[in-house]
């Protein structure tokens, strides 16, 4: 099973309630990635890691199939690991679109949690 990776950087927004967060192919972040995210249909998952030099630390993520009902539950939800990286599934067997917020936090003491909008991972790559 391959794995299609997005690296994100992210700051706090103007408003100071969100982060915005911009996301690339490579963790250089010289390859911007145009949205919806893009993986190919066998890929299984979409991971995003953060980046060195983002100024907030990414903590998890929650997500969910776009025209499905809405619900918060262990399946839809995912606490970034000690690399900064979250995993969303994604079906191998049907080509969906998953609504993604990315949640992060201040750097150090947890001051405050900011959601990203919400990008779209989408499983059509071939």
């Amino acid at each position: 099973m391959t794995i299609d990776t997005f690296y994100v950087k992210a700051k706090i927004d103007t408003t100071g309630n969100y982060a915005d967060a911009s996301y690339f192919k490579d963790p250089a972040c010289t390859q911007p990635a145009s949205q919806p995210l893009r993986i190919s249909k066998t890929a299984g998952v979409c991971r995003f890691v953060q980046v060195s030099d983002s100024d907030l630390v990414l903590v998890g993520t929650v997500f969910k199939t776009l025209g499905q009902p809405p619900t918060l539950n262990s399946q839809n939800f995912a606490a970034a690991n000690d690399e900064y990286t979250v995993a969303v599934p994604m079906p191998t067997a049907t080509v969906v679109t998953k609504g993604v917020v990315l949640m992060f936090s201040s750097p150090g003491a947890v001051e405050s949690l900011y959601p990203t909008t919400d990008p779209e991972v989408k499983n059509d790559e071939t």
